[in-house]
């Protein structure tokens, strides 16, 4: 099941956010003058983030040109590349010459993560960091307030996200090592259903139609009364290429 992103690109960044915390964390990672790259990069909001943050060479790859044109569109210093992870030629940087290759809500599109591990393997320089943000099954089963109103999403979630112990044997098979997971994110309450209106999250586009309308109506509902509970989060796992 996938999602084509260019029809939804400008709704998919009226409603994304950087995860609280992540580019922080990303760009300590970075040294000064190194060089960074975000792999299904999207509109890039971490991406830029970390460019902000850090003088640094910064390259953002994405298959789908819409998405890509709203990056370039918000102004960085980064450059936009079209591309996929089985193939990170296109970055147009030296193998053995990148500090950080990282990647956030991406990897549960690719059917064989360890492909895309040996790429970034190959770019990155000795001591690099690899780092996948991605949903663990603790945070599916727990979103707020999705799993309430669209409890079809949990499903579709768990078949289409590796398991993190999966995604960490496969990077280990490729010589990754210091295997290392944190969860970053927020709680808080919501008080407006247009980024379920809107279709923000890509799963929504994956429920059967007459399942979204009603967990519609319901959420609608429930917040004529009052912000219902929420949350945003990611689980990062970061391994590194040994020095």
């Amino acid at each position: 099941m996938s999602v084509n992103y260019d029809p939804i690109a400008r709704e998919y960044s009226t409603h994304r956010r950087a995860y609280p915390g992540l580019v922080e964390h990303l760009a300590a990672l970075v040294p000064e003058h190194g060089t960074a790259a975000e792999i299904g990069c999207g509109t890039a909001n971490h991406l830029r983030g970390i460019t902000e943050r850090v003088d640094c060479t910064a390259v953002g790859l994405d298959p789908y040109a819409g998405m890509l044109e709203i990056a370039r569109a918000a102004g960085s210093t980064a450059t936009f590349v079209q591309g996929v992870a089985d193939d990170l030629s296109p970055l147009g940087i030296a193998p053995g010459s990148a500090d950080l290759i990282f990647s956030v809500d991406m990897v549960h599109y690719l059917d064989d993560p360890s492909g895309y591990a040996a790429q970034a393997w190959n770019y990155l320089k000795p001591g690099g960091y690899f780092c996948t943000a991605t949903d663990s099954e603790w945070i599916i089963r727990n979103r707020q307030p999705m799993t309430t109103y669209f409890p079809g999403t949990v499903a579709l979630e768990l078949g289409r996200h590796h398991a993190l112990e999966r995604l960490q044997q496969a990077f280990g098979a490729v010589g990754f090592v210091a295997a290392e997971q944190r969860v970053f994110g927020e709680e808080g309450m919501l008080a407006d259903a247009s980024r379920f209106r809107d279709k923000a999250n890509s799963v929504m586009h994956l429920l059967p139609e007459q399942e979204w309308r009603d967990g519609l109506a319901r959420l609608e509902a429930d917040l004529a009364h009052g912000p219902v509970p929420s949350n945003n989060r990611t689980c990062l796992l970061t391994v590194r290429k040994p020095s």
